[in-house]
């Protein structure tokens, strides 16, 4: 492009020499007479007349191109221009989609968190309220139990002591083998109360270590 402006601009210059060098010959050529009598000086339709035609033909040639080419340009930079806002639209379109995408998968992500929070905390409240029961109830069973053995305790105790002081000698060998076998029975009811007892025991123990 600037070197069609150069030689652009090096024929324009070569056309007004050319001019100038016309007027000089026709002034040079010109009659005294005719320039005392103030006449104009006739149009050379010679080889400078021809030469000046070229020059104004290629510049108005030159100035057809340069017009054909800076519409062209405009052209090119609205389509630049266009492209560019097409492109600053879409740019934001997708930005925005990405943050609207961002921030849903932000908000399933917090509700997701709170939803097993939740979950986790009723989990807990369950297993806290079915050990306070298992708890109770382990505490009522060992209260039956110290009960129970208290009450075998004292009747084996009331047993012995009648029968150590009334009936030791003096009673049937069968009754006294029916009093030794009561007492042998309320002896194995409490050793079995007492191995349950434990076994409760253990239970409760291990409920209260798991809380």
């Amino acid at each position: 492009m600037w070197a069609s402006l150069t030689s652009d601009s090096s024929s324009l210059r070569e056309s007004q020499a050319l001019r100038l060098v016309g007027m000089k010959g026709e002034h040079g050529n010109t009659p005294e007479t005719e320039q005392a009598g103030g006449l104009r000086p006739l149009r050379d339709t010679g080889p400078s007349g021809l030469k000046e035609k070229k020059a104004n033909s290629r510049l108005k040639q030159t100035e057809k191109e340069y017009t054909q080419k800076l519409a062209k340009s405009s052209q090119i930079i609205a389509e630049l221009q266009t492209t560019i806002s097409s492109l600053k639209e879409e740019s934001s379109q997708q930005r925005l989609a990405a943050e609207r995408q961002l921030q849903d998968v932000v908000q399933k992500f917090e509700d997701e968190k709170k939803q097993l929070i939740r979950d986790n905390d009723r989990a807990i409240k369950a297993l806290q309220d079915e050990l306070e029961k298992r708890s109770n109830q382990a505490r009522c069973l060992e209260k039956k139990l110290q009960h129970k053995e208290l009450e075998s305790q004292e009747q084996i105790t009331y047993i012995r002591q009648e029968y150590e002081t009334k009936f030791k000698g003096l009673m049937p060998a069968s009754l006294r083998q029916e009093l030794e076998d009561t007492i042998s029975s309320l002896k194995s009811q409490v050793n079995f109360l007492q191995k349950r007892a434990s076994i409760l025991q253990e239970e409760l123990m291990t409920y209260q270590c798991r809380r």
